[in-house]
């Protein structure tokens, strides 16, 4: 009980906050506070999501499954079923699930899926992904073993190793809606895992870690799960110091009132941390930005937060999300404005699998429903017009553009972000010799 009354407990203001300087208990509190919040980010973000999909913690709730089962969303997302899905796609299927590794090797069955593009994404508490699909079998049968950082691999099965026990695992298979999506759901529901089912799904509250210093609980038992990584022996023993290190137990009871507000302020600076520092583009290129460091940002652990802040990346050569929130004036997007891309002849996106943009809101990476129920423009639009000359001229506006509707992608009449997916980038896209065309803005 007490346990729970202190991890209840609201944050401190804004006005407290100013005073930890004043208090030694508090400036260092806060000091290593800060470090765990940048450090432990997405393990605990994970670690809630989690709870948060294994349990019924919501009437409308998208998936839910115990763990070591694969919850399958039936249909294309929209801002209806997207669930807690941050900058999801519309090009495909979704597969969800949570492994636990940590009683022995989980087995994973995929069948034959021909052509059609599919990645498996495991990704495991430090937010690193490996992928399985069509860049790695070519689309053929197969079986492989699923096993944690000490586990013991099968002999004569294919075998995959995960540096966490607790791994979750997103996977997409392509579909064109219509009729292609009963097919693309048969073969998702073909992927299968062979290994101990954890507990079924019951209703539960969700978690939110980030407003009381459940945060640091939920650290703590993640850090005691997992092993010290070479080079960080001395961040761990610091932690250890603080209270929430791999090598002790959290117990909120024991804090001091100095440590309880230098920790409550992490939570409350912390996010302005990560938004401001945490994401620096490796590449910029006609207002579109993108990191080539995201999906193994190394001890850059700012990058590494702010990445699963915005909703974790796959590996380059799976994938890659330039991004953009101004047009080619430099100034925000905004809905109440209107846009052109413009594709030259022979410069659209240089894909092996396919390629689509997705407009979201920029202040939660949520799809906005619009008028037209279209999500997506790509590849598989149906009906896309090109210029003249061959070029691919792509037209963005809340409300429907003179154009008409054959290349319009509707946005969100907020102030918006865009997406450009590229599966299976080749090597121009890899290297960034590749730019996406700049957003014109066509209004006076």
């Amino acid at each position: 009980m007490l346990l729970a009354l202190a991890l209840a407990a609201a944050l401190p203001d804004a006005g407290a906050c100013r005073d930890v300087p004043l208090d030694a208990d508090a400036a260092m509190a806060h000091s290593v506070g800060l470090q765990a919040y940048v450090y432990g980010y997405p393990m605990v973000d994970l670690l809630k999501q989690r709870h948060n999909e294994t349990n019924r913690v919501a009437p409308d709730q998208p998936v839910a499954a115990p763990v070591n089962r694969i919850a399958i969303y039936p249909h294309l997302l929209t801002p209806q079923t997207q669930g807690q899905l941050r900058a999801a796609n519309a090009d495909t299927l979704y597969l969800n699930a949570w492994l636990d590794l940590s009683r022995g090797p989980v087995m994973l069955n995929v069948p034959a899926m021909g052509e059609r593009y599919y990645t498996l994404a495991f990704m495991d508490l430090y937010g690193r992904p490996i992928h399985l699909g069509t860049r790695t079998n070519r689309g053929e049968a197969r079986r492989y073993a699923l096993v944690g950082p000490t586990g013991t691999a099968p002999e004569g099965v294919e075998t995959i190793r995960l540096a966490t026990d607790s791994v979750w695992m997103l996977g997409r298979v392509l579909a064109i809606a219509g009729r292609d999506v009963e097919t693309a759901r048969a073969l998702a529901q073909a992927i299968r895992f062979d290994g101990p089912p954890g507990a079924a799904v019951k209703s539960a509250e969700p978690l939110r870690p980030t407003e009381s210093l459940a945060f640091f609980a939920l650290l703590n038992e993640a850090l005691r799960s997992v092993p010290v990584r070479p080079g960080e022996e001395a961040l761990m023993a610091l932690f250890d110091q603080a209270g929430f290190g791999p090598s002790v137990r959290f117990d909120p009871g024991a804090l001091s009132e100095g440590e309880r507000l230098g920790l409550g302020c992490v939570l409350v600076s912390g996010p302005q941390v990560l938004s401001g520092k945490g994401f620096t583009p490796t590449h910029v290129r006609n207002g579109w930005m993108w990191s080539s460091k995201m999906a193994d940002p190394g001890f850059d652990f700012l990058l590494r937060a702010e990445t699963a802040r915005g909703g974790y990346v796959n590996d380059p050569e799976e994938s890659l999300y330039p991004a953009a929130i101004t047009d080619a004036r430099g100034e925000p997007l905004r809905g109440d404005r209107r846009y052109r891309i413009r594709f030259a002849p022979d410069a659209l996106p240089p894909v092996d699998a396919f390629w689509s943009i997705t407009a979201y809101d920029r202040a939660t990476s949520q799809l906005v429903a619009n008028p037209l129920d279209r999500y997506m423009i790509g590849d598989r639009t149906p009906g896309l017009v090109h210029d003249p000359d061959g070029a691919l001229s792509l037209y963005l506006s809340a409300t429907e553009p003179p154009q008409g509707r054959s290349n319009w992608l509707p946005v969100p009449a907020a102030p918006f972000l865009l997406v450009l997916r590229m599966y299976l980038p080749r090597a121009a896209a890899l290297t960034g010799d590749y730019a996406p065309p700049q957003i014109e803005r066509l209004d006076p």
